[in-house]
């Protein structure tokens, strides 16, 4: 399909519809808002909303630092609901879209506006499950090509590679085409006859889990390394593909796939909403919706995974300022939920400032970058983030925060942004490098960017929630000064012009020529390559593309990498030693491995000391073992040592031990890790070794390496202790002076002592107690009683005792299971229902996760944490369970509810006393 364009003024265009579906839901649309025109005299029509601007006149609104200008390339109609643009090797741009944003909350409002009257409840809702049904018609992805055909910079022609794809939220070039992230797939497509059309539509993965629109797997982009690395979306998953030996179980982790469908692997830490930046040196920030910036721990999960007997760690770090500062006015709508005392408290007490005010804050934090190039003065290394509720872009400035990263607003924008646009209707929501250097801004333009539900019932129907679906903007962004760009196209480049390539000024060169040389495996650049590291002129990016190269060629030698575990810089340091370290135990890497302990000793950078605790850990040489030891007693005020050394022992945490009783340094607050990690393998040998060796430490030693021990072996199976030695020195722990040393002694002497209650109070694997049932008759005594009297106090009496010990409302109760106030707000009968059958009707994020353990005992609860080596479930009363992952058998969610039917426990008049309380608390009324 073909679309021109030779004009800047909009011109109607039919939309790539996926087929007769979207015909039958344009039909439905059209009827439901001609039977709401008729009621329209009822529904009042707002007159302050906001007007859309042309690209040119957006473009222009926004307000830039000195120098830079936003500069339109392309817009509606060649492109509609835009998420995210690529170029392949010969510089022609890609864009994916994004169909079907808040669809059905709008059919939902066209059914309402039927009515005539306006739904002024008080709550968040979503929509009915068959309006979320009828807007599956409209909801797609589609894949574009764009072209410049008059060289004026401005895109004019577009060709549909592929439409009817599932909702797409980003593209990556590879082999020739794109793979796009259009969950529950990820899909490569490639016009390889040129017609336009990309004939070749290949699933590599799929499997990934789906839900609300605004998340889904997102974001693909290249990392240094080889791997395509994606953003989690809704997160987990069992996933196949044509290529992989196996079906892949994924955690809900951000994670990675090579390109051509032969792997896919967990990455440490998430993306909560859409898009995650990386560094020069490989470190990588994710968002959420209030926070521009989480620093993802600099522990890769091949390294965390080594080591199963120990728990992950926290692995992400919030950073930044969250106060937005827009120029642009709010949304009608915005302002008039802040100045509503009904609205404002409900949001306020829920989600705080950010989500109860008008404007001021973070709301919707995504598609962030580290820009990496030199064509824009002054903002390379610098961290960019949109915030596309407030109709901006962030920048601010990346320091060192030990071995972590922060992020701190630039000068002079301590009260403002660096883009910020007065048009309401201008949401950017994607950044990425460009192949001249600029930052390229996709901007999903519309009136309304926010989630439906999060805008009062009433309010929607005025202003409705879907206008402006039909447009989309791309903007680039540059200054007066950036140089003029090489000719894009590099195909016809041979290997060593893409060797040199591969130092280039511009970030999209560089990893453009690196991946080339891979895919045509053009080995013979290898001398080019060397000839690059060995140019004492050549910056640190050069550097790691050619030594990023020369590994994904096969070409590598410790020879090569041998020299930059030195280097001046940082990051380079650090990506010599992730590729230095697989030859740590191997013959040919001997001189290799003498360099890193020589450079290990004098590393001052706590973020590259942290690279070497990891990356010793790939050899049992005895020298990398005394350095870890050294590490543990010297180093372990930098943040993320113990788990770096810790990662670096499996099988050897009993060594480490005796290592460090008898020279303990600073080593203190490691014991208790440790003795954890060599209690949770479960070898009684190691077990017995831990405890002779304790024997002769200090008191505080021996209270916490023993009580470490017992729990370690929380979850281990209750059998009796045989090792007559080991026996003996746990009989003198317990008769010590130490009453701390006497009590852990205790502890651990009862994790081999098996009780009674031990096998009775299991879950049997794989089940859970059986659902109540409630039969007809007995649904309508509760009905009934919603007819009655109600007693308020009494309704308060019974949620504490039957609802606070999961639900929380205003500053009673835990937060464990989910909103309760957001749900009073539907017909009484349906929440009822909600109460009585729990397990009808579960929301998503709430389902129970059930853990089978290796000694035959399971356990249940929500899922908090899911990491490389452990899981944290969430048990109903609160209490949080952390399991390690080789403890597991499996892992499985139910559709079950962790919540008990109110028809178990309580009378119709109780249940319609706790209902008629939630209502009062929320101050919409309840009879008395």
């Amino acid at each position: 399909m073909f679309v021109s364009w030779t004009s800047h003024e909009p011109i109607p265009m039919r939309p790539p519809t996926p087929a007769r579906a979207i015909l039958i839901l344009a039909a439905m649309m059209s009827a439901m808002l001609a039977a709401a025109s008729l009621a329209r005299s009822q529904i009042p029509k707002p007159t302050d909303a906001p007007r859309p601007m042309s690209p040119e006149q957006s473009a222009a609104a926004f307000k830039l630092p000195d120098g830079f200008r936003m500069e339109a390339v392309a817009s509606e109609p060649l492109i509609a609901s835009p998420s995210a643009v690529c170029w392949d090797e010969r510089g022609r741009m890609l864009v994916s879209e994004l169909h079907g944003y808040n669809l059905e909350g709008q059919l939902e409002i066209e059914a309402l506006n039927k009515t005539g009257k306006l739904d002024t409840q008080v709550r968040r809702v979503q929509a009915d499950e068959k309006f979320k049904q009828a807007a599956k018609a409209g909801t797609y992805g589609v894949v574009k090509l764009l072209r410049d055909t008059n060289g004026d910079g401005r895109m004019d022609r577009a060709e549909v590679w592929a439409t009817n794809l599932p909702p797409a939220y980003g593209l990556a070039p590879a082999r020739g085409g794109v793979i796009v992230a259009c969950a529950p797939d990820i899909v490569f497509l490639a016009d390889r006859d040129e017609d336009g059309v990309a004939e070749t539509r290949e699933t590599l993965f799929t499997g990934f889990r789906t839900g609300a629109l605004e998340r889904g797997i997102n974001a693909p982009q290249w990392g240094a390394d080889g791997w395509i690395y994606f953003g989690r979306g809704w997160g987990g998953g069992k996933i196949t593909g044509p290529r992989l030996p196996s079906p892949v179980e994924l955690p809900d982790s951000d994670f990675r796939i090579r390109a051509d469908g032969s792997a896919i692997e967990p990455i440490s830490g998430s993306t909560h909403t859409f898009g995650f930046a990386m560094t020069e040196s490989g470190d990588r920030f994710t968002v959420n919706t209030t926070i521009p910036a989480i620093y993802i721990a600099p522990l890769p999960w091949r390294y965390l995974a080594r080591n199963p007997d120990t728990a992950t760690p926290a692995l992400e770090v919030a950073t930044g300022d969250r106060r937005a500062y827009s120029i642009s006015k709010p949304h009608p709508w915005r302002q008039k939920r802040a100045d509503d005392p009904a609205y404002f408290q409900y949001y306020n007490s829920r989600y705080g400032a950010a989500e109860s005010e008008a404007d001021g804050w973070f709301t919707a934090a995504c598609g962030p970058m580290v820009y990496q190039d030199r064509a824009l003065p002054g903002l390379r290394g610098q961290y960019f983030a949109c915030e596309p509720a407030g109709n901006l872009i962030h920048r601010a400035l990346i320091e060192a925060d030990g071995p972590a990263l922060k992020i701190r607003r630039a000068s002079g924008e301590e009260r403002s942004e660096f883009a910020a646009n007065t048009d309401a209707w201008s949401h950017p929501m994607n950044l990425t490098h460009g192949p001249d250097g600029s930052i390229w801004v996709v901007d999903y333009y519309r009136e309304i960017i926010e989630d439906y539900s999060a805008i009062p019932r009433h309010l929607q129907q005025q202003y409705g929630v879907y206008a402006g679906h039909d447009r989309g903007r791309i903007y680039r962004l540059t200054h007066r000064d950036a140089p003029r760009s090489p000719a894009a196209d590099m195909s016809a480049l041979d290997a060593a012009a893409l060797a040199r390539e591969c130092a280039s000024p511009l970030f999209w060169r560089r990893q453009t020529a690196q991946r080339l040389l891979v895919e045509r495996r053009q080995r013979k650049a290898a001398p080019s390559l060397r000839e690059l590291l060995g140019d004492k002129r050549a910056e640190p990016s050069g550097v790691i593309s050619a030594l990023r190269t020369l590994d994904q060629l096969g070409v590598l030698t410790p020879a090569d990498v041998e020299p930059f575990i030195r280097n001046p810089d940082a990051g380079v340091r650090i990506h010599a030693l992730q590729l230095a370290d697989r030859w740590f135990a191997k013959e040919e890497g001997r001189a290799l491995l003498d360099a890193a302990l020589s450079a290990a000793a004098a590393e001052q950078n706590p973020r590259v000391q942290v690279q070497f605790a990891l990356s010793l850990g790939e050899t049992r040489e005895p020298r990398a073992f005394a350095m870890l030891a050294r590490f543990a007693r010297e180093r372990l005020a930098v943040r993320w040592m113990d788990a770096a050394v810790l990662s670096s022992l499996h099988g050897r945490g009993v060594e480490m031990l005796g290592e460090l009783i008898r020279d303990p340094g600073g080593s203190a607050p490691f014991l208790a890790p440790l003795a954890q990690s060599i209690a949770a393998r479960g070898e009684e040998a190691e077990l017995s070794r831990a405890l002779i060796l304790a024997a002769d430490a200090a008191p505080e030693t021996q209270a916490a390496v023993i009580g470490a021990l017992a729990s370690g072996r929380k979850n281990a199976p209750r059998k009796p202790l045989i090792d007559v030695a080991a026996r003996n020195v746990l009989a003198a722990l317990a008769a010590s002076p130490s009453e701390r040393v006497r009590a852990s002694a205790r502890a651990f002497e009862d994790t081999f002592v098996a009780t009674v209650a031990d096998d009775d109070t299991l879950v049997p694997a794989g089940k859970l107690p059986p659902a109540e049932q409630v039969s007809e008759e007995t649904f309508q005594k509760f009905v009934a009683a919603l007819a009655g009297p109600r007693d308020l106090k009494r309704g308060h009496e019974l949620f504490l005792q039957a609802c606070a010990t999961c639900h929380r409302v205003g500053n009673e109760g835990k937060e464990v299971g989910p909103d309760l106030l957001g749900q009073v707000g539907m017909a009484e009968e349906s929440l009822l229902k909600d109460l009585l059958l729990p397990n009808e009707r579960i929301r998503p994020g709430y389902e129970t996760i059930l853990v089978q353990t290796r000694d035959g005992s399971a356990m249940a609860g929500l899922l908090k944490n899911d990491g490389a080596t452990s899981l944290t479930l969430l048990q109903s009363d609160g209490v949080e369970q952390v399991l390690l992952r080789k403890d597991v058998m499996g892992v499985r969610r139910l559709a079950t509810s962790l919540m008990p039917s109110f028809a178990e426990g309580l009378k119709p008049s109780e249940v319609a006393d706790v209902l008629a309380w939630l209502r009062s608390h929320l101050g919409t009324g309840a009879a008395k």
